[in-house]
């Protein structure tokens, strides 16, 4: 192996993949990571999303999240490491003992590449030609960035994962479902404690848009109890203001403003989630009876026609999508699971 061009060859390649994803994954505003990113993190949680199918296991999925992300780093880290160290076995006197000037080894070089990413500089083994001392100088250079990157990608991953809990938890504080939301909410049919709730959710849900946009690692972290989940605190505050939106003539025309406007901002984040993350269901998804919808404060709808209206919305394709690939089941959104 040891003067194989081909394995330079291979090894460059690895270098120049890796520092890519590294790249397009922490530092492009996207909704996707890189190719090797999105691979590794895609195909892990669709293996463990089935198994909490089958097992129903909130807690093994929300250990799921933090585990990919150290998964991920580690595997920037080993491929630049096979990257270099393929790099490092292209000429016989890339790597030399430094006392004898012997040709290294193949575990020699191996030790080599790992002390020169970590910018350890041992100093055992040392290039043999001048023409090889510029390469463990960009080496170091690569580990260090890798180094720096995944440190500052792990503090940013935690604070927009409690941003992201903490506005799960600002919507399921004005209900447990959409009829809770409704009625806490209702001010005999004119909804004003509503909307003056709306206003600053409605920063926040674009904020996270954008940080799903930039970190799509967040859409796997997944919360143990149905209160911290956001997918289905969406979903509920969806549907309740659609509900309200559609069966309250006593709006003013603020208040119906301010509803339509928030209502654009939920599915402007669930369009953030299109594409990468997950695709909309071919089918509408099941919509209750409503039974006692209909005697709420302020509506004058029958059930049957907050049904049939709910069920015409087609952004209720992507949110079925959105609660399913989260690990939930669509029947949260409509009643508190036991917690």
């Amino acid at each position: 192996m040891i003067g194989s061009t081909l394995a330079g060859m291979v090894g460059v390649l690895l270098i120049l993949l890796v520092v890519y994803d590294a790249i397009r994954t922490t530092l492009s505003v996207s909704s996707s990571g890189g190719p090797l990113t999105n691979r590794l993190v895609s195909g892990l949680w669709f293996v463990l999303l089935g198994i909490h199918r089958r097992q129903k296991s909130h807690a093994m999925l929300s250990s799921v999240g933090p585990w990919i992300t150290v998964t991920l780093l580690m595997t920037w880290f080993l491929v630049a490491w096979l990257g270099w160290f393929l790099l490092f076995c292209s000429a016989p006197q890339a790597v030399v003992v430094s006392t004898t000037k012997a040709t290294a080894s193949l575990i020699e070089r191996a030790y080599y590449t790992g002390y020169t990413l970590t910018t350890l500089g041992y100093g055992d083994y040392v290039p043999g030609t001048d023409g090889w001392r510029t390469p463990p100088v960009i080496a170091a250079a690569n580990g260090f960035f890798l180094f720096t990157l995944s440190i500052t990608y792990i503090l940013n991953i935690i604070t927009n994962v409690i941003q992201k809990r903490q506005t799960a938890l600002s919507i399921n504080a004005l209900g447990r479902d959409p009829r809770q939301i409704i009625a806490a909410t209702n001010d005999d049919g004119k909804f004003a404690t509503l909307v003056s709730q709306l206003q600053p959710l409605q920063q926040s849900i674009s904020t996270l848009g954008q940080q799903h946009l930039a970190y799509p690692i967040l859409h796997y972290y997944h919360s143990e109890t149905s209160s911290k989940a956001l997918s289905l605190a969406i979903a509920r505050l969806y549907q309740a203001i659609s509900l309200v939106y559609f069966a309250s003539p006593k709006l003013d025309t603020t208040t119906r403003e301010q509803l339509s406007i928030f209502q654009r901002a939920l599915e402007q984040f669930l369009d953030t989630l299109g594409g990468t993350f997950i695709q909309p269901n071919h089918n509408i998804p099941h919509i209750p009876e409503l039974n006692g919808y209909a005697e709420l404060p302020g509506f004058d709808k029958s059930s049957t026609e907050m049904h049939d209206y709910l069920a015409s919305l087609p952004y209720q394709k992507i949110l079925v999508a959105y609660v399913q690939k989260d690990g939930w089941d669509w029947k949260n959104v409509w009643q508190t699971e036991q917690e």
